[in-house]
């Protein structure tokens, strides 16, 4: 993916965190992970090196996974530990086939993608638990990366940003249908009580 879509939207859903167009959790979750993501923006900006090195740290994209993951934690109400880590293997598989290079084919991101997405929406009961799933999967997959791939790899991006930018885009596409659900059966239900309002008043008449 060449936009930048992550970044993106994250800053998007900020700015409507900020100017109050969502709900006081998904507020807080938004401004949460866009408040960790600008201070990641500003650590790279101070430390100029992590782009020199064999790994290329994303200091924003990590601290806004952190922060997505942190509070998905709390919000959950199913499995937590188990959905991370079986995320993590596909993503640490995924990162072995490319390493033995005669074995990649193609399209593999979006075949390793859709499983990642498959695993965190079946072993999961809610919406945070997909986003702690997805958040918690890559931030283990980047430790695990680092320990198994150290002297290995010349380059290599830490997290991945296939997997930052679809996972963001995932959970915001889930976000925007819950939201527009919620709205869809608040009007419904004032519509039916204006009705029955309505058909009481003329009633009495």
């Amino acid at each position: 993916m060449i936009f930048p879509l992550g970044e993106y939207l994250v800053f998007s859903m900020g700015l409507l965190a900020v100017f109050n167009k969502l709900s006081n959790r998904s507020k807080h979750v938004w401004m949460s992970v866009s408040g960790a993501w600008l201070i990641g923006r500003l650590l790279e900006i101070a430390f100029p090196w992590s782009s020199t090195r064999i790994y290329h740290y994303h200091f924003a994209q990590i601290l806004a996974l952190a922060a997505l993951a942190a509070t998905a934690w709390q919000y959950t109400s199913g499995r937590k530990i188990l959905p991370a880590v079986m995320t993590s293997f596909v993503l640490v598989g995924q990162n072995l086939l490319v390493l033995n290079e005669p074995a990649m084919f193609l399209g593999e991101q979006w075949f390793f993608g859709g499983i990642v997405l498959l695993i965190s929406f079946l072993s999961t009961a809610d919406f945070w638990g997909i986003a702690l799933a997805l958040a918690g999967g890559i931030l283990l997959d980047l430790g695990m990366s680092v320990l198994l791939f150290q002297g290995v790899v010349r380059y290599y991006e830490l997290p991945d940003p296939f997997y930052w930018q679809l996972s963001i885009a995932f959970l915001t596409s889930l976000s925007i249908r819950k939201s527009l659900s919620l709205l869809w059966h608040r009007r419904s239900a004032e519509k039916l009580k204006e009705s029955e309002d309505y058909s009481l008043k003329n009633g009495k008449e």
